[in-house]
């Protein structure tokens, strides 16, 4: 039976931070505030549309993996931003992308949408139905955003990751390279813990959109602990799945939701801090995109060597959560690059909040 082996990463942030600095500007925050209980210092916010950052972390991630576009047999891209419900943004990249041989779906699991993605990624491969499938998770969270709110704008930012899976059998494969073992879980009477109400039919199209409606209702403390007893949980069920201990992972990639959660989680799973990646300080919670961003990062920093045991795992709203054992193949360096970028803009970061503050938070 083949299995799921990641063979392309790629990423894509848009150019304008937003950093705590500019956040005082907004609310009642300060730097060491954020910092203390977030370890954040800036987060991206995009001037386009998720399908565009999605579409170029996808580009990135098939010329990394020297896959044609027309080979793709599956696209899937996670998120819970999509700027439309119908089509897809799956639907979108495979037009933009000429992957006109692949089937597309996006899928919704919040910030485990990654870790949901490779588990119904790792069945298709290994039933035999795809062989080459992209992986996008994007998100354009400033949408949902209410940035007089400090329990929330603080934390998210926005920006695409993309991996390539194909069916082990190659050259770059490696022996026993591959996803070992999933693990998936939720819990849906903890959903009132981070709800968004406003692009699901229980609107009524007659009205004006109130903004309570638009805006992320999160509630930190309980998410805080869900998020670190899901995390840890889910690891463990992972990597005993796989007949494998903490003592045998690598490198763990954790879905960058709060570095809080992340010290919390692996302190309880038994790793250790240099076994443990993140970049969340420069990029914030991106929900789907952190894994796939992040894995991107830890490559690019010589994080992950061939045949290292790598364990993704998150936690989202829903609540859900999900990890992701697997073995690294023989190749850690790209095999192309793509040389796209996103168009440039001359909008400045408080340019593209302002829409925001006038909708929720409305002076005067």
């Amino acid at each position: 039976m083949p299995r799921a082996v990641i063979t392309g990463w790629g990423k894509c942030v848009p150019p304008l931070r937003l950093t705590n600095a500019d956040l005082e500007q907004l609310c009642d925050t300060s730097d060491e505030w954020i910092v203390e209980r977030t370890g954040i210092s800036e987060r991206r916010i995009s001037h386009v549309e998720a399908t565009d950052l999605a579409e170029l972390a996808g580009r990135r991630a098939l010329a990394c993996a020297g896959v044609d576009a027309a080979d793709l047999d599956l696209i899937v891209v996670a998120s819970c931003t999509p700027e439309i419900l119908c089509p897809t943004m799956a639907a979108m990249l495979e037009e933009r992308l000429g992957a006109a041989n692949a089937a597309a779906f996006d899928l919704n699991a919040a910030c485990s949408g990654f870790a949901y993605s490779t588990s119904v990624v790792t069945g298709m491969i290994e039933s035999g139905f795809a062989r080459k499938v992209l992986v996008v998770g994007a998100e354009k969270l400033r949408f949902i955003m209410d940035y007089r709110d400090r329990s929330t704008c603080i934390l998210f930012g926005d920006g695409a990751g993309a991996a390539v899976f194909e069916a082990s059998g190659s050259d770059e494969c490696g022996d026993g390279a591959g996803v070992l073992s999933v693990d998936l879980g939720a819990d849906g009477d903890q959903g009132k813990t981070m709800v968004w109400t406003h692009m699901g039919s229980k609107g009524d199209p007659s009205r004006t959109i109130d903004p309570d409606d638009a805006r992320l209702h999160f509630e930190g403390q309980a998410v805080f602990k869900i998020a670190v007893q899901g995390i840890a949980g889910s690891a463990s069920r992972a990597l005993e799945r796989a007949g494998l201990t903490a003592d045998d992972v690598d490198l763990v990639v954790p879905h960058q939701a709060n570095a809080r959660i992340i010290e919390s989680a692996t302190r309880r799973l038994r790793i250790d801090p240099d076994r443990v990646f993140t970049n969340i300080a420069h990029h914030g919670n991106t929900a789907a995109a952190s894994i796939p961003m992040a894995l991107h990062d830890a490559l690019d920093e010589g994080r992950i060597s061939p045949g290292d045991l790598v364990v993704l795992t998150a936690f989202g709203g829903g609540v859900t959560w999900g990890s992701v054992v697997l073995r690294w193949g023989d190749r850690v360096e790209p095999l192309g690059a793509y040389e796209g970028e996103l168009p440039p803009t001359d909008a400045t970061v408080f340019d593209l909040l302002q829409p925001n503050l006038d909708f929720f938070a409305p002076e005067g």
